[in-house]
Parts: C-alpha cells; structure tokens; sequence
C-alpha cells in the first residue's frame, strides 16, 4: 500500500489514513524524502471542522434528552487568544480565555484543539500547528476572547512595528567635498605663508646696465584646530530598554555637529572660536563692482556669468569658478525662465541639463540664504581635519552617577583658510541688486 503525506507549512509529512501525521523513534515528524515519489496526499476533513460536527451532534442528543444546561456548556469553549506574533508563541497560550456565546454563532474550529496546539508549539512537543478562520463568525469569536476582563482584538492581529525612529528633516552637508581638505591632522593648526608685499619689478636692461630689484615680503598665518561640540544626557534606563533610540540620538547629534560645521565653512567670520568660511570673505557683487556693464532682459543666469567673469579677471586667470551655490528657492530661476512666447530660455553657457553654467557646477542647498548667490574656485577654500565626529559617554557629570544618567558627548575638531591673495576667487552678492545694476538705463 502506498504511504499518504499531508503537506504542512509548504513541507510533506508522512501521514496515517486519518492524516495523523506519523512521528519517528525521536519524536520528530516524519519529512517525506524526496526519493519517495510514489506517496499519496491523504483526503481527509479538517480536524476541526470535523470535532465540531461531533460537538454540534453531540448537543443535539442532549437536547432531545432535555439537558439545556448541557448544551450550553457544548456551545461555549474556551478559545486560545492568538498574541502578537512578535510576542511568540508562549504568549500566545498565556492569553487563552474561555470566549462567550455570541448569540448562538459558532465558530469553524475547536478552540480546545487549537489552545492545545499553541501550548505545545511553546513547549516544542510539535514543530507545526495551523487552524483556519473560514467565517466572520470565526473573527467574531477571536474579537470577543477576552484575557483578565481585557478585550483581546488587538492580541488576534498585532501591527508590525517599523524599527526607523525619525525627525524633521536636516539638510545635506556638502562643503567639505568641495573643498581642498587635509584630513588626519597631526598638529593643532595648519600654517601657510603668503606673500603680503611685493617693491621692485624687472625691467628692459642695457648692457653693462643696473639689474634691478625685486623684493617680497612674507607672512606666517596659522589657522587653528577649533571645536563644535554637542551634549546629551539621558537615563540608563532608556540605554538598557531602547537601545535603537540612544543610537537613533547619536546619529542625530551627529548628523548635527556637521551641519554645524558646514554652515560653519559657508559663514564663519573666522573670530574667536568660530571658522573661516567662505562668505566672509567673498568679494561683493554690487552695483560698483558691475560699473558700466549692461544686459537686456536681465536674469538669475546673467548674474551668475559675471559673477564667474569676475573669480577669473580677480585671479588673472589663476582662478576657475567651479561651483555656484544657490538656494532651492532662487535655483528654480534658472529653469523657469521663459522669453515672450513662453518657451523656455536655455541660455548657450548653461548645460543642457541644466547643472552647470559656464563650466561651474550648481548646487542647491538650503545653508545658501534666499536671494544670495556664491561663485567660486572652492579649490582655494583649505580645510583640515583632525580625526572624525568623537563621542564619549561618561556618568561622572555632577551628581549623574547618584541619578544613573549617562552623558553623551560629541566633537569635531576643523581648521578653515583662504588665503588672503585667494580672496578674489569667491564672489557673492544680492540676486536682485545685481539684476537691478545690470538692467539700469
């Protein structure tokens, strides 16, 4: 005779004619191999369709016999509370309450036979168990179940919980990738020497003539390592129950020192403890600075194409602009602007893309103040670093080691220069005074 299989979970098992299914002297279920090709998938009812007919038939004798109580006792079973799956199982069999008639409505399955299978999954006596909801009825007999008084609904189908912990948004950080940047600083300063003066020039000689002098005078300059640092302080508690969220508060400290850091490299005045940034000493794009030059029709790209006619003639052509930084607010100009027919103006110095003018990349960041512009060579913005983002965690501040709070601590150390003969190779302004210059009669 060949061997019958039920198929649990997606896997075969070995099964008698009842589909029972068939353990081994260890008390594992028997897996059909996949050599055996001949056995068959037992067609049996489901086990617990076919209790509660025996059940159902059962009372109906007893009516008959006038045992009412009985029957009542017949249509009332104790249900098993499916808990959360992320609870586990064990749960799951804790929760198993006895589930009151609900008007008569019956549920599809034996509710003993399935608080007996979840205990044994807890205590790995099966290694599968499966019931069916096959009616309203039966969601109506889980909703009902009840645990200590406690309805159970929210115990039948638990909501996934999504891991990710959030905040509003923080804006990219994108200076120092633009930037010349000496990372892994071994000092607490970067030094550089510029020329400060220069007397004398060469000149057309005669024979036998004076050769003359040409002087220069030098300069030291240090620009020192400086902080920007940030605190938090927070139970041990929350360390030993969530620790997801601790890291979550790390990353945005983090995430904060270098917006810091960035903001600070844009605009920095480079006094006391704060950075050089590039904004401070940018050479201003005014209406004295445009002179006499004029454009019809006048625009946010126009603005931008003299800016970068300035880093070059400032540096004799030392200098290359090579990035242009706007705010998204202002950056939309430059792909918005229509002539008089309404078709869009694609200026030929722009990219057909749209992301670089005359060579110079655009970036758009919400650090750039509404309404400003900055063009440079950003090659001459120098930037150095000492080590990463440090975080301590220490509970020796104050009385935190009494009142189990822990400190979290975070550091930057950065250093910023332009050199003072570099000045020329950044250029900012107002948008809307310098098309106000270059649009005067």
């Amino acid at each position: 005779m060949k061997k019958k299989f039920r198929i649990v979970a997606g896997r075969k098992f070995y099964c008698d004619e009842k589909g029972v299914l068939e353990k081994d002297a260890e008390g594992n279920f028997k897996e059909v191999p996949e050599t055996d090709t001949e056995a068959e998938e037992a067609k049996v009812e489901d086990e617990a369709t076919a209790e509660v007919e025996k059940m159902l038939a059962a009372a109906a004798a007893q009516v008959k016999a006038g045992v009412s109580a009985e029957l009542a006792d017949s249509q009332v079973k104790a249900v098993e509370a499916v808990s959360a799956m992320f609870k586990g199982i064990a749960d799951a069999a804790k929760k198993a309450t006895k589930v009151a008639d609900n008007g008569g409505v019956k549920a599809s399955f034996d509710v003993e036979k399935v608080k007996k299978g979840l205990a044994d999954l807890s205590s790995r006596q099966r290694n599968t168990f499966s019931f069916s909801i096959k009616s309203v009825a039966d969601l109506e007999y889980l909703a009902k179940a009840t645990s200590e008084g406690d309805s159970m609904t929210g115990d039948v189908i638990a909501p996934q919980v999504v891991p990710d912990v959030t905040r509003d948004p923080a804006r990219q950080v994108f200076v120092e990738s633009i930037a010349d940047v000496t990372p892994n600083m071994t000092s607490d300063a970067l030094a550089y020497v510029e020329v400060v003066t220069e007397s004398g020039a060469p000149l057309p000689t005669a024979e036998l003539g004076t050769i003359p002098e040409k002087d220069f005078e030098f300069q030291e300059f240090k620009a020192p390592l400086k902080k920007i640092t940030v605190m938090n302080k927070h139970s041990v508690e929350i360390l030993q129950d969530a620790p997801q969220l601790v890291a979550a508060i790390k990353g945005w400290l983090q995430e904060d020192v270098n917006i810091v850091t960035d903001q600070q490299l844009l605009t920095g005045n480079g006094a006391g403890d704060n950075l050089q940034g590039v904004f401070g000493v940018a050479s201003v794009l005014d209406a004295a600075a445009v002179g006499t030059k004029r454009v019809e029709f006048a625009n946010l790209a126009d603005v931008i194409r003299i800016a970068i006619t300035k880093v070059a003639v400032s540096g004799k052509g030392k200098f290359m602009a090579n990035y242009v930084l706007l705010n998204p607010e202002d950056a939309d100009a430059l792909d918005l602007t229509k002539d008089e027919n309404g078709q869009y103006i694609l200026p030929p110095f722009k990219s057909a893309d749209g992301t670089t003018i005359k060579g110079a990349r655009i970036i758009e960041n919400v650090g750039i103040t509404a309404g400003k512009f900055l063009v440079g060579d950003f090659r001459k913005l120098h930037v150095g670093t000492k080590g990463g983002v440090e975080i301590e965690m220490t509970n020796s501040d104050g009385t935190d080691f009494a009142k189990d709070i822990l400190s979290v601590k975070l550091r930057r150390r950065v250093a910023s220069y332009v050199r003072q003969n570099d000045n020329g190779a950044f250029w900012t302004g107002d948008i809307s005074d310098v098309i106000d210059a270059l649009s005067a009669s």
